[in-house]
Protein backbone atom coordinates (compact mmCIF):
# COMPACT_ATOMS: atom_id res chain seq x y z
CA UNK A 1 0.00 0.00 0.00
CA UNK A 2 1.38 3.54 -0.72
CA UNK A 3 0.89 6.43 1.27
CA UNK A 4 -2.08 7.80 -1.05
CA UNK A 5 -3.67 4.36 -0.68
CA UNK A 6 -3.44 4.39 2.87
CA UNK A 7 -5.06 7.90 3.19
CA UNK A 8 -7.73 7.33 1.41
CA UNK A 9 -8.72 3.91 2.67
CA UNK A 10 -7.99 4.93 6.74
CA UNK A 11 -11.46 5.05 8.81
CA UNK A 12 -12.54 5.11 12.10
CA UNK A 13 -13.08 1.58 13.35
CA UNK A 14 -14.77 0.89 16.25
CA UNK A 15 -15.26 -2.71 16.36
CA UNK A 16 -12.21 -5.49 16.51
CA UNK A 17 -12.07 -9.12 16.61
CA UNK A 18 -9.84 -11.04 19.06
CA UNK A 19 -6.31 -11.13 17.02
CA UNK A 20 -3.65 -9.73 18.82
CA UNK A 21 -1.28 -7.31 17.16
CA UNK A 22 2.29 -8.47 17.26
CA UNK A 23 5.14 -6.53 18.65
CA UNK A 24 6.98 -5.85 15.58
CA UNK A 25 3.80 -4.05 14.50
CA UNK A 26 3.39 -2.08 17.31
CA UNK A 27 7.06 -1.22 16.98
CA UNK A 28 6.74 0.10 13.53
CA UNK A 29 3.88 2.39 14.51
CA UNK A 30 5.80 3.79 16.64
CA UNK A 31 8.70 4.16 14.45
CA UNK A 32 6.03 6.38 12.30
CA UNK A 33 4.70 8.55 15.51
CA UNK A 34 7.83 9.50 16.13
CA UNK A 35 8.53 10.36 12.71
CA UNK A 36 5.81 13.28 12.88
CA UNK A 37 7.34 17.00 12.30
CA UNK A 38 7.14 18.82 15.42
CA UNK A 39 7.72 22.51 16.33
CA UNK A 40 11.18 22.83 15.63
CA UNK A 41 12.07 19.61 16.15
CA UNK A 42 10.93 19.30 19.77
CA UNK A 43 10.21 15.80 19.59
CA UNK A 44 8.15 16.39 22.91
CA UNK A 45 5.56 13.16 22.15
CA UNK A 46 5.88 10.72 24.79
CA UNK A 47 3.31 7.60 24.49
CA UNK A 48 1.80 4.82 26.84
CA UNK A 49 1.25 1.68 24.97
CA UNK A 50 -1.61 -0.59 26.40
CA UNK A 51 -2.42 -4.26 25.67
CA UNK A 52 -3.57 -5.59 29.30
CA UNK A 53 -7.33 -6.60 28.88
CA UNK A 54 -7.89 -4.88 32.26
CA UNK A 55 -6.46 -1.18 31.59
CA UNK A 56 -8.31 -1.68 28.06
CA UNK A 57 -11.07 -2.08 29.58
CA UNK A 58 -10.94 0.59 32.42
CA UNK A 59 -10.03 3.37 29.68
CA UNK A 60 -13.59 2.36 27.60
CA UNK A 61 -15.48 2.27 30.99
CA UNK A 62 -14.04 5.73 31.74
CA UNK A 63 -13.28 8.11 28.55
CA UNK A 64 -16.52 8.90 27.08
CA UNK A 65 -17.01 7.70 23.20
CA UNK A 66 -13.83 5.07 24.40
CA UNK A 67 -15.95 2.02 24.59
CA UNK A 68 -14.37 0.39 21.50
CA UNK A 69 -10.95 0.11 23.76
CA UNK A 70 -12.14 -3.14 25.93
CA UNK A 71 -12.31 -5.31 22.31
CA UNK A 72 -8.97 -3.36 21.23
CA UNK A 73 -5.71 -5.48 20.82
CA UNK A 74 -4.22 -2.56 21.64
CA UNK A 75 -4.27 1.27 22.95
CA UNK A 76 -1.69 4.37 22.10
CA UNK A 77 -2.26 6.88 24.91
CA UNK A 78 -0.55 9.71 22.57
CA UNK A 79 0.88 12.83 24.65
CA UNK A 80 3.18 15.86 24.81
CA UNK A 81 5.89 16.59 27.56
CA UNK A 82 4.84 20.64 27.98
CA UNK A 83 8.27 22.16 29.79
CA UNK A 84 8.63 25.78 28.02
CA UNK A 85 6.50 28.06 26.28
CA UNK A 86 7.46 26.90 22.77
CA UNK A 87 6.08 23.58 23.28
CA UNK A 88 2.75 24.82 25.43
CA UNK A 89 2.20 26.71 22.01
CA UNK A 90 2.42 23.86 19.91
CA UNK A 91 1.98 20.33 21.51
CA UNK A 92 -1.56 19.72 20.14
CA UNK A 93 -0.41 20.20 16.71
CA UNK A 94 2.59 18.12 17.35
CA UNK A 95 1.20 15.30 19.14
CA UNK A 96 -1.85 15.45 16.17
CA UNK A 97 0.65 14.90 13.56
CA UNK A 98 1.80 11.90 15.92
CA UNK A 99 -1.16 10.79 15.91
CA UNK A 100 -2.12 10.94 12.06
CA UNK A 101 1.09 8.84 11.38
CA UNK A 102 -0.43 5.90 14.29
CA UNK A 103 -3.51 5.95 11.92
CA UNK A 104 -1.94 5.85 8.60
CA UNK A 105 0.67 3.47 9.76
CA UNK A 106 -1.83 1.08 11.20
CA UNK A 107 -4.08 1.44 8.22
CA UNK A 108 -0.95 0.47 5.94
CA UNK A 109 -0.19 -2.74 8.31
CA UNK A 110 -3.70 -3.85 7.76
CA UNK A 111 -4.58 -2.75 11.68
CA UNK A 112 -7.88 -1.22 12.28
CA UNK A 113 -7.67 2.12 14.62
CA UNK A 114 -10.02 5.31 15.67
CA UNK A 115 -8.88 8.14 17.29
CA UNK A 116 -10.80 8.66 20.71
CA UNK A 117 -10.47 12.49 21.88
CA UNK A 118 -9.30 13.25 25.56
CA UNK A 119 -7.96 16.78 25.10
CA UNK A 120 -9.27 19.49 25.91
CA UNK A 121 -11.91 17.82 28.25
CA UNK A 122 -10.66 17.58 31.97
CA UNK A 123 -12.47 14.70 32.94
CA UNK A 124 -10.82 12.65 30.62
CA UNK A 125 -7.45 14.57 30.64
CA UNK A 126 -8.18 14.02 34.54
CA UNK A 127 -8.58 10.23 34.18
CA UNK A 128 -5.83 9.72 32.19
CA UNK A 129 -3.25 11.66 34.13
CA UNK A 130 -4.66 10.32 37.02
CA UNK A 131 -4.65 6.40 35.98
CA UNK A 132 -1.16 6.02 34.27
CA UNK A 133 0.11 8.63 36.92
CA UNK A 134 1.72 11.11 34.23
CA UNK A 135 4.10 14.14 35.74
CA UNK A 136 2.66 17.26 35.54
CA UNK A 137 4.46 18.42 32.22
CA UNK A 138 3.06 15.20 30.46
CA UNK A 139 -0.31 16.31 28.61
CA UNK A 140 -2.51 13.63 27.14
CA UNK A 141 -3.90 14.91 23.79
CA UNK A 142 -5.66 11.35 22.56
CA UNK A 143 -6.25 7.22 23.24
CA UNK A 144 -5.61 5.34 20.21
CA UNK A 145 -7.63 2.00 19.70
CA UNK A 146 -6.17 -0.33 17.70
CA UNK A 147 -7.61 -3.89 16.57
CA UNK A 148 -8.41 -6.28 13.54
CA UNK A 149 -11.35 -5.78 11.66
CA UNK A 150 -12.62 -8.50 9.61
CA UNK A 151 -13.64 -6.59 6.72
CA UNK A 152 -12.32 -2.67 5.94
CA UNK A 153 -14.48 -0.29 5.12
CA UNK A 154 -14.53 0.84 1.49
CA UNK A 155 -12.69 3.44 -0.07
CA UNK A 156 -14.77 6.71 -0.18
CA UNK A 157 -14.47 9.87 -2.37
CA UNK A 158 -14.50 12.88 0.34
CA UNK A 159 -13.03 15.19 -1.97
CA UNK A 160 -15.47 18.37 -2.22
CA UNK A 161 -14.25 21.18 -4.91
CA UNK A 162 -16.58 23.80 -3.48
CA UNK A 163 -14.87 24.01 -0.31
CA UNK A 164 -11.41 24.52 -2.36
CA UNK A 165 -10.41 28.14 -3.83
CA UNK A 166 -7.41 29.27 -5.91
CA UNK A 167 -5.35 32.06 -5.45
CA UNK A 168 -8.27 34.44 -3.61
CA UNK A 169 -9.82 34.75 -0.30
CA UNK A 170 -12.13 31.75 0.45
CA UNK A 171 -14.72 33.89 1.42
CA UNK A 172 -15.60 35.07 -1.16
CA UNK A 173 -16.37 32.18 -2.51
CA UNK A 174 -18.54 30.24 0.24
CA UNK A 175 -21.55 30.99 1.16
Amino acid sequence: MNTIEAIKQRRSIRTFNEQKINNKDIQTILECAMSAPTARNQQGFRFVVVDDKTILKDIASNIEHGKMCKDASHAIVVCYEVKDELSELYWVQDASATTENILLSATDLGIASVWVAVHPREIKINFITNYFKLPMTIKPLCVVALGYKDNFLKEVDRFDKSKVCYNTSLWDNFN
